[in-house]
This record gives structure tokens, C-alpha cells and sequence, in this order.
């Protein structure tokens, strides 16, 4: 599907397929994935979701309105060829994960750090027996035996929700950030101001860039809203 591409259809519509299998019709067509795969969704929530996406379109069709689109057709046609690449990736985010680190040399700033990453690594230790170390330099060794558990953790998803924790983890620079949306730990508005608050720190002590901070911002906000709502609707 390209950018700008003329839109054909007048009625979207949902169908169920079986019992945890729904797909979204196109003037009663059924939707295809970009590689052609038939759009065979686990929820109805996530069907009627992705329908909304489709019938909102104007003239003219814009992919990048429709986040809920990409992220199950990224579940459908890559995660199942290159899971153990956004495996690798979310672990190496977690090797530098910015929940993890603290700003000893700005008190006020460490303060926010704690405020909003402290209860976050508590869950993680109390719920899911994964310990992260924190760290006040730029090193960040975490116990052997609590990466293992993420990877363990991790192979436990299933390829929609490592569709939605790749996507999160990617807009938010923090896997501990995404996990806990994943889980229902945080909402989007709290964790998209937690991936930003070394910013939003900054930005009150020097200002904002007008088009360059907001403009970030807004987009980081969209991309974590979109994972948390697929999360949502998966858990439907």
C-alpha cells in the first residue's frame, strides 16, 4: 500500500472467521496484508479497530494514520521472519534503557527519574522476578540471571504483542517503559511522559525549540498511544 494511494471502497465492515479469528471487509472484500497475506485478526476489538482506521480515510488514503493497521500487519507478515531480530534489539535497548539510569548531577532531575522509574523496576522485580540494576554512569550491567527471564519473558509473547513492544520500545527508548504498557502497569499519557522526562526537565530549565521539541513529542505520544491501544484491544 503507497502514500497517497486513491481510495476505491465506500463500506467497511467486520466479520468473524471463527471463534478468535475476525477480519476487515472493503465493500465485502476482506483485507490483505502488504505481502498478501489474508488480515486474520485475534479480537474483535482489534478488527473494529483497524475498520475505524479504514472507513475515517478521505479521498485519498494515508497510511500513517492508520498505526493499528501497521502494527498487525507487522505482526502477520515480519515478526514471524525476523522475531529474533526485534528480540535482539528490544534486549540491547534494554542495555541501555533510560528507566535504568539516574542524574546524579542534577538533584531535581534525579528526583523525577525516581518519581517515575522506581516504581516501574519495583514491578518488574515484585511481579515478573526480573531485577535491573540502575546506574549512575554511563555503564549498565544487568544480573545474568534477569536477562534470561526477559528472554524468557519474551518468548512468551506472542508475534502481536512483539509486534506492539518493538514499536513502544522504538518510540519510547525504553523496553522497561513498554513492558509496562504492555502489561497495563501505566497508560500511554504516563508513559509517553516518562520517555521524555530528561526533556521535559530541560525544557523547563532552558525552553522549548518551537518545531523541534513539540513536534517530537507529539509524535512519540501518537506512536505510544497506538502501541497501548493495540495492547488494549488484544487483551479484549
Amino acid at each position: 500500500m503507497k502514500k497517497g494511494i486513491k481510495r476505491l471502497y465506500d463500506k467497511v465492515s467486520v466479520t468473524r472467521r471463527a471463534p478468535s479469528e475476525f477480519a476487515v471487509l472493503l465493500d465485502g472484500r476482506p483485507l490483505k496484508t502488504p505481502a498478501k497475506k489474508p488480515l486474520v485478526l485475534p479480537t474483535e476489538e482489534l478488527a473494529f479497530g483497524i475498520a475505524v482506521e479504514w472507513d475515517m480515510q478521505g479521498k485519498m488514503i494515508r497510511p500513517d494514520t492508520m498505526s493499528l493497521m501497521k502494527l498487525a500487519t507487522t505482526a502477520i507478515d515480519q515478526v514471524p521472519d525476523i522475531r529474533p531480530t526485534m528480540v535482539d534489539s528490544m534486549m540491547r535497548c534494554l542495555g541501555s534503557d533510560l528507566a535504568c539510569f539516574r542524574t546524579v548531577d542534577e538533584p531535581q532531575l534525579m528526583a523525577k527519574e525516581e518519581e517515575c522509574f522506581s516504581p516501574l523496576l519495583e514491578w518488574l522485580h515484585d511481579e515478573l522476578k526480573i531485577g535491573l540494576a540502575t546506574s549512575e554512569t554511563l555503564t549498565l550491567r544487568h544480573p545474568p540471571f534477569s536477562l534470561a527471564r526477559v528472554e524468557t519473558l519474551l518468548a512468551s509473547k506472542n508475534d502481536w504483542e512483539i509486534s506492539a513492544l518493538d514499536f513502544c520500545t522504538s518510540a519510547s527508548k525504553s523496553f522497561v517503559i513498554s513492558l509496562a504498557l504492555c502489561h497495563d502497569v501505566i497508560d500511554a499519557e504516563k508513559a509517553a511522559a516518562a520517555a521524555r522526562v530528561a526533556e521535559r526537565f530541560q525544557i523547563e530549565e532552558w525552553g522549548e525549540v518551537e518545531a523541534g521539541h513539540d513536534l517530537d513529542a507529539a509524535n512519540a505520544l501518537v506512536r505510544i498511544s497506538a502501541a497501548s491501544t493495540f495492547f488494549h484491544m488484544l487483551r479484549q
